[in-house]
């Protein structure tokens, strides 16, 4: 019975416990459940709205469709940028169909990248280790971008696994480097760089549309989902000022002069005068916008491969900086229209008002010279169609500095144009008039000292000519949607009048006396009557001074009766001959001759014209003249020349000349001069030059000398020709004495007599030359009688300026 009772007992509690653990494990469970549907209450009302769009945002796939980009056309409505259709070229490297590489999978990749790179090598015609080299890794790289269709669907015919391509808009320009630096360029993720490009970036580009729709982890839409659709707005259409036409003119012109004068850079505006909008911006060896990282002209060719990334990328922003808008430079003599217009406005001076040229002065501790050989009495038009420092100078004064610099301000120097181009210069001009010493409104006056834009001096000649207006030049006319409505126009703007309609009429009257009988003579056009002044200018050192390195050029404007277009050129560092009436103008007259006769502007002159300086006459005799005289001697008698030294130097001498002294040779023949440099110094031939001339030259040469009396050199120790060392002594003896200079010519003449030799052909020669040297002394005779009035024996140095 104990048994019993405790057999019972045991079970009973056994049974307690197993109730226990029951209950404790439906307590748990009630808790799991009851954590289970708090959670669930928590994650539905607390952050359901929050998860659901979290669980839409990774469904949704959004798509940008890119807007088209707006065109680009000529005023005459020519395609100048468009919109084509490229591809980047992909392919996918993951081979692997586990979460690593198996050893088949590993040879199978190796296998399929060698046959793959070899067809695509083949389509895109390059070396198969190019393609090859950017196979690499196990994701989906590029190996090539911006592919053309033909192209694209020769790499989409290989039909291989791995390659893919995405169709992308790109830019085109038809005309390559044509305009380049106006238009500018786009860059592959859609950003305009440069020019119109940058300037218009926002107008063109319109506002990208886009797609959205909910997607499955395949990228199908999930059904019974709507789709969202933003259709993008294209970008508006720019309509140029530019005619294309004259655009080619005178990019042709420009890179005929830069060829022609192995010129650094060539640089042409061709601008209406009326309107001041942009005809035509040039310039020479201008980059491919379709290509704008390509190295440009042969020398950056050559030596493309040897720069550094550092130096290439200087080299890009040289090419694409557009030196119409964004560089200055010292103008020259063309600077002189302003200081004239200046003066005749506010009547300090008139056209047939006479100065005196001593052919140079002292001016402080400066000599500036003439650069016109007519020195003596002049008017003032007669100056500034000789292109005389001296007189403008005079003219400056009498103008005062408060007054010129109202003017220099007046014309838009110092200020941007306010042309729709980015990155306009403002050039470099003094902050107030208080600023201008005597010194510098000397300089300024035939533009020196000074730094201005090329779209500054032409808007400004263009303001002279039209009747006294200073215009806002612009590059575009309009803006047009896709269908050609015109959405914007812009109209002519005058920002003031700065002179009168006399001083206009009386400042054409001057430009065209200077291109029918001044300097500018090579700018005629048969049939057009044409004004514009000549320059030349020493480029600016950076360590101060000037370089022996010039910029040339010329502004015109035609018709002269009714002006309708202002033409620019500058040419940057020609090599041989430097002056602006040999080097400029032709370019000048090429592009105003073809941009006349296109536009159809009547022609009101006769044109069975024929200058009489066609007939052939005598070289002159060069031999032992300093280059710098030779030169000017040469372009008054209307020749060319050449040198065989890139580089001069004060003391150059002409030590050969073809063709020889005494040929007869037609104007516009070009003499090639062989000229000594520094390494070899020769003796030049210094008679009749004064003592601030001769030691310029002295000291260039580095030679030991002395001087005795004052005037101009009579006579020197050392014979014309001599080659010198550094042991030399040369002693000049001067005079202010005309009978005594008369004797010395009398003497050379009589010197230079030549004997009959019996030979009929020599004598014929030796008569021809003694005509050309009793020319040239009678040439210095007349000049040394003007240097004796004027010479004294004082120290000075010399300002470098040039016709």
């Amino acid at each position: 019975m104990k048994v019993n009772l405790k057999r019972a007992r045991e079970i009973n509690s056994s049974q307690k416990n197993a109730n226990f653990k029951i209950s404790l494990i439906f307590l748990g469970m009630a808790l799991f459940f009851f954590i289970i549907i708090i959670r669930v209450l928590y994650i539905n009302i607390v952050r359901g709205e929050e998860l659901t769009r979290k669980g839409l945002n990774q469904l949704t796939s959004t798509e940008i469709v890119q807007a088209d980009r707006g065109i680009i056309y000529d005023r005459n409505n020519k395609e100048l940028v468009v919109n084509i259709t490229k591809s980047n070229v992909y392919y996918n490297m993951d081979f692997k169909r586990g979460d690593i590489y198996s050893d088949k999978e590993i040879k199978e990749k190796k296998k399929k990248v060698e046959e793959d790179s070899l067809a695509i090598s083949k389509v895109l015609k390059v070396p198969q280790d190019k393609i090859k080299k950017k196979m690499v890794g196990d994701k989906v790289v590029q190996i090539v971008s911006n592919v053309d269709r033909d192209t694209a669907s020769a790499l989409r015919e290989l039909k291989i696994e791995k390659l893919s391509l995405d169709d992308v808009p790109r830019r085109f320009y038809p005309n390559g480097n044509i305009l380049s630096k106006v238009l500018g360029f786009v860059t592959d993720d859609g950003n305009g760089q440069y020019g119109l490009e940058s300037s218009y970036d926002g107008i063109m580009s319109g506002i990208a549309g886009k797609n959205i729709s909910i997607k499955a982890n395949t990228r199908m839409q999930i059904p019974l989902t709507d789709e969202e659709s933003y259709a993008p707005k294209e970008g508006q259409n720019l309509i140029l000022t530019i005619d294309d036409n004259i655009q080619k003119f005178a990019e042709e012109a420009a890179e005929r002069s830069r060829t022609k004068h192995n010129a650094e850079e060539v640089n042409i505006i061709v601008q209406s005068t009326k309107t001041g909008e942009i005809l035509a911006m040039a310039s020479s060896l201008s980059y491919d916008a379709n290509n704008p990282k390509s190295p440009v002209g042969d020398a950056q060719k050559k030596d493309w491969d040897l720069l550094s990334k550092d130096e290439k990328v200087v080299a890009w922003y040289k090419n694409w900086t557009n030196f119409n808008v964004s560089s200055q430079y010292e103008p020259g003599s063309t600077f002189k229209l302003i200081t004239a217009a200046a003066a005749l406005e506010e009547a300090t001076t008139y056209q047939l008002k006479e100065y005196y040229c001593p052919g140079q002065i002292k001016f402080f501790d400066k000599v500036i010279k003439c650069a016109s050989k007519n020195n003596g009495t002049k008017t003032m038009q007669q100056a500034v169609v000789e292109s005389c420092n001296i007189t403008l100078m005079k003219i400056a004064e009498e103008l005062g500095p408060e007054k010129f610099y109202k003017y220099i301000k007046a014309f838009g120097f110092g200020e941007k144009t306010g042309i729709d181009l980015p990155a306009e210069a403002v050039g470099s001009i003094p902050n107030n008039y208080k600023d201008i010493s005597e010194i510098r409104l000397a300089t300024m006056s035939y533009g020196h000292g000074i730094a201005i834009t090329p779209i500054q001096l032409i808007n400004s000649v263009s303001a002279i000519a039209n009747g006294g207006d200073l215009k806002v030049p612009r590059v575009v006319k309009r803006l047009e949607d896709r269908n050609r409505n015109v959405l914007k126009k812009f109209d002519s703007v005058s920002k003031r009048k700065v002179v009168s309609s006399e001083t206009s009429k009386k400042m054409l009257d001057i430009m065209y006396k200077v291109v029918e009988d001044g300097t500018g003579k090579k700018a005629k056009v048969e049939g057009y009557k044409i004004g514009g002044k000549t320059g030349t200018a020493y480029i600016p050192s950076k360590a101060g001074g000037y370089e022996d390195e010039y910029i040339s050029s010329f502004i015109g404007v035609a018709p002269v009766d009714n002006p309708e277009i202002t033409v620019l050129v500058i040419v940057q560092k020609p090599k041989g001959d430097f002056f602006a009436a040999t080097v400029a103008t032709p370019a000048a007259k090429e592009v105003l001759k073809n941009s006349l006769e296109y536009l159809g502007i009547e022609k009101t002159q006769p044109t069975d014209y024929k200058d009489k300086k066609d007939e052939p006459m005598l070289v002159p005799n060069l031999k032992n003249m300093l280059v710098s005289d030779a030169g000017r001697e040469l372009v008054d008698l209307g020749f060319k020349f050449n040198t065989n030294q890139n580089s001069l130097f004060d003391a150059s001498i002409v030590l050969k000349q073809e063709p020889k002294a005494g040929t007869l040779a037609k104007p516009g023949t070009i003499i090639d001069l062989y000229v000594s440099n520094d390494k070899e110094k020769y003796m030049p031939d210094l008679i009749g030059k004064s003592k601030e001339e001769i030691e310029l030259v002295l000291k260039a040469m580095d030679v030991s000398y002395n001087i005795k009396g004052t005037g101009v050199v009579l006579g020197q120790s050392v014979f014309a020709g001599t080659k010198l060392t550094t042991d030399s002594k040369i002693e000049f003896e001067m005079s202010n004495s005309e009978a005594k200079i008369d004797t010395k010519l009398k003497d050379e003449e009589t010197a230079s007599s030549p004997k009959e030799t019996g030979n009929k052909e020599t004598d014929i020669k030796n008569r021809v030359k003694e005509k050309d040297d009793k020319l040239n002394s009678k040439v210095k005779k007349a000049n040394n009688s003007e240097k004796i009035k004027k010479f004294e024996n004082k120290d000075n140095k010399t300002d470098k300026s040039v016709r």
